[in-house]
């Protein structure tokens, strides 16, 4: 069953594919407990002051600078009701999937590593934020993390996924980097991806349970998204995120350790520097062919950030007990339909037997009138008849013209079960051909 909520005539949550639910546009509050929504009209203003903390603060300012200039998906940016005193600011939703369908079930946060002191204020926020409930955070500074650790001690548990940030300070140095042997190949081509591709994409993606299939549409359609291409068939790819980062590359089995990759990430770096966007990555740690990849193309490491997913005990409790009564309304539903089965086959069977009387009854009514027209065809002629000239003759030839309608209509009946056997799926002995065979 889908679930579906609307946000001034737009959808802001739908199902998708059965692993989790959209996330667009969640209705706005103006104001939480601690803080408030920016105006169209703020949001240069706060670009300015992340830019003032970059590199710390790129995943939140790549997020907003591609909100502004190519508004691939649609956020909700905050601030502290102080700020910019209080140096800290959020984004609704975190991420573009919500694996439980709530509202502002995901955040993207940012402040400076000196003022850690602010999370507190995002620990409080019980208006915008729900903490009985899960929440995702989608890749913030390490030192953040370990602060909102802290403040979750007691409330429930969390999962980790660390990445390092790895940035290309100097673009021109991918020039320097030497061309493979393939380069000169016209078979293999480095060209932008197509929405035909995000399917296969999306569901190759190791994070797909974060984010939506339709984000991959926009980011395709949007920002800088390529594939290397061999004989025209789909070989490597890698798109560039919402948030700015290059990501979701991958290589067909069959095609690595030919160098596309490095083709690849060299290209479209080239193509986001071009539409303005800070190239970086994150790469998992123990990912060491990536990294080696990457600074070869001249990218070096900043810092370890994080992505956390907090799951509050309670929480944990009622979703044992939804899944114990899912499960117990799934076996009563499949009861239900096992009950409803056998009775609509009771019913099948009496009309099964209904026709075959039937058919039995008409095959006998059929031979009854056959008789009575053979009988009706054998009647003696009137004696004295001026036209009998020769009786005994003509009767003979009755009686001919009898025993020839009567094998005739013998024949008709025979010929009438034969189809009826046909129509029965019944061929053993005609050497038929059943519609699935002829087919």
């Amino acid at each position: 069953m889908s679930v579906l909520f609307y946000c001034e005539n737009r959808q802001a949550i739908t199902q998708t594919r059965s692993k989790g639910f959209s996330m667009e546009c969640p209705e706005a509050m103006e104001r939480g407990r601690n803080f408030r929504l920016l105006t169209e009209e703020e949001l240069p203003r706060l670009l300015d002051f992340l830019a003032g903390y970059l590199p710390e603060s790129l995943k939140f300012h790549q997020t907003l600078l591609t909100y502004m200039h190519d508004r691939v998906w649609d956020f909700n940016f905050y601030v502290a009701n102080n700020w910019p005193e209080d140096a800290i600011c959020l984004h609704f939703p975190g991420m573009t999937l919500s694996p439980h369908g709530l509202l502002f079930e995901s955040v993207g946060v940012f402040c400076p590593n000196d003022r850690l002191e602010l999370l507190t204020l995002l620990r409080n926020e019980d208006v915008l934020i729900d903490w009985s409930k899960p929440l995702y955070i989608n890749f913030i500074h390490y030192a953040l993390a370990e602060k909102l650790t802290h403040l979750y001690e007691g409330i429930g548990t969390i999962e980790r996924v660390a990445g390092d940030v790895y940035m290309c300070a100097d673009p021109n140095n991918l020039n320097c980097v030497e061309e493979a042997d393939e380069d000169a190949d016209p078979d293999i081509q480095v060209q932008p991806l197509k929405a035909e591709h995000a399917e296969g994409i999306y569901e190759l993606y190791p994070a797909n349970d974060m984010e939506c299939h339709e984000v991959f549409l926009r980011l395709i359609r949007i920002l800088p998204a390529a594939g290397v291409f061999v004989k025209g068939s789909l070989a490597a790819w890698m798109v560039q995120s919402y948030y700015g980062a290059m990501f979701s590359m991958q290589t067909k089995p069959e095609y690595r350790r030919k160098g596309y990759g490095t083709k690849l990430a060299r290209y479209l770096t080239k193509k986001v520097v071009d539409k303005g966007y800070q190239p970086f990555v994150v790469i998992r740690p123990e990912n060491d062919a990536s990294q080696s990849l990457y600074k070869k193309l001249g990218f070096k490491r900043l810092y370890q950030t994080v992505r956390m997913s907090f799951m509050p005990s309670t929480w944990q409790d009622e979703e044992t007990k939804m899944n114990r009564v899912l499960r117990e309304n799934l076996e009563n539903a499949v009861r239900q339909l096992t009950i409803e089965q056998k009775v609509a086959d009771a019913f099948r069977n009496e009309e099964m037997i209904s026709i075959t009387e039937e058919t039995i009854e008409g095959k006998e009514q059929m031979s009854e009138c056959l008789n009575e027209t053979g009988n009706l065809l054998v009647e003696e002629p009137e004696e004295g008849s001026e036209e009998d000239e020769n009786p005994l003759g003509e009767e003979t030839e009755e009686r001919i013209i009898v025993t020839e309608l009567s094998v005739e209509g013998n024949v008709e009946v025979e010929s009438a079960d034969n189809t009826a056997e046909t129509a029965n799926g019944s061929n053993q002995d005609d050497g038929g051909t059943n519609t699935g065979d002829a087919e």
